[in-house]
């Protein structure tokens, strides 16, 4: 009798235990799985409009100069300690980075192989520097060039997209993998009488994530922007494409400095005037239309929230009013339920500049924290 009654109260114990071992993978189930990510553009800190307009050997080489200058007194690891600092705040788990310049020196008329300035090695170091913990995933290299200059020295550049990703974080938190890295097919060509048709590539990068069991897809991209159709073309390739990383029954988040304008806006005497509205460029409607949501919109429909320009020309211009929302944060469901939970503008502020003055860069960024429910 006393055995059966064991038996009794210890099954009675076994069945609450499981009760609440049950409930405990529920609650653990039914937690919200938070993903703060960020894209932001670095800004080369000089336009190349100048040097491809050039119509002369003389001009092309004092463009070239120009240009470098430019980039010297823009001061990129002074700039890109701003971004550090930016990054620090938000501690985002994915970061997209656009117009990451590599910067590069050499004898006349000879091979560029001294390196200057290296955008990402001073992201990188300025963030170790705040104890900010992370790695590069991958990066795509879009335009390079190099070119004599008026200064007696060779100029080599090199554009990248970038992704960064936190490292301090245990794989159970977040885990990463299927890292891709592609050009687009459309791309645009520009004509120059001293070089010949140029080449402007432009691309995307992606990723899968796990962020505590819950599956999605992570893309940034630098859209062209300066001709619709090439724009629209890629923003086609984006979304449409059988390569595309938006063609996925994954949650997709992509952010960028997609060079389009959801708003109907105006140029900026002296800026040039990337994108356009959506009457002239219909990039944007197409990937809204492939299901594509925009944080900014959904949490801010009263707020314009235009991200360029913060300044014209490199490097102590004049500020200006942004007139233009090209920075995005985009995100579709799936086969889940993604939603946004903030969006929030960066690098704009008085109070961003700087020690010399400088804006971290002449686009804000976009910082956001998405929410994939179980």
């Amino acid at each position: 009798m006393h055995s059966n009654k064991f038996v009794f109260v210890a099954s009675i114990a076994l069945q609450i235990a499981l009760s609440g071992l049950c409930s405990q993978a529920v609650a653990e189930d039914n937690r919200d799985r938070v993903l703060p990510i960020m894209t932001r553009n670095l800004d080369e800190a000089t336009d190349f409009s100048p040097i491809f307009q050039a119509t002369t050997p003389q001009d092309f080489a004092n463009q070239v100069a120009a240009a470098y200058l430019e980039v010297q007194a823009s001061n990129i690891p002074e700039r890109a300690a701003g971004i550090a600092d930016e990054i620090a705040a938000k501690q985002p788990y994915l970061v997209g980075l656009q117009e990451v310049s590599v910067w590069r020196t050499g004898p006349l008329f000879m091979h560029a192989d001294t390196v200057t300035f290296n955008a990402l090695q001073s992201l990188l170091t300025a963030l170790a520097a705040r104890g900010q913990h992370y790695a590069v995933i991958a990066a795509l290299k879009e335009f390079e060039a190099e070119a004599p200059s008026a200064l007696g020295i060779q100029i080599g550049f090199a554009d990248y997209d970038v992704l960064i990703a936190r490292t301090d974080l245990s794989v159970s938190e977040l885990k990463v993998s299927n890292i891709r890295a592609q050009h687009f097919e459309a791309n645009l060509v520009l004509p120059n009488p001293i070089l010949g048709p140029v080449t402007i590539p432009r691309g995307w990068i992606s990723v899968d994530g796990k962020l505590r069991g819950k599956d999605f897809r992570f893309v940034t991209t630098h859209l062209d922007g300066f001709d619709p159709r090439v724009q629209a073309a890629q923003a086609s390739e984006l979304v449409q494409g059988p390569q595309g990383p938006g063609n996925t029954n994954l949650p997709v988040i992509i952010a960028g400095d997609l060079n389009v304008a959801p708003l109907v806006s105006f140029g900026v005497p002296g800026c040039p005037l990337p994108g356009g509205s959506p009457a002239t460029n219909p990039a944007y409607n197409i990937i809204a239309s492939a299901g594509f949501a925009d944080t900014w919109a959904i949490l801010h429909p009263s707020d314009a929230g235009f991200t360029w320009p913060l300044h014209c020309e490199d490097p102590f211009t004049p500020s200006t009013t942004p007139n233009q929302r090209l920075d995005l944060v985009l995100f579709r469901n799936g086969q889940t339920d993604l939603d946004a939970l903030t969006a929030d503008l960066i690098g704009n502020t008085a109070s961003d500049l700087t020690p010399s003055g400088l804006w971290p860069s002449d686009h804000a960024g976009l910082a956001s924290v998405l929410r994939l429910e179980p």
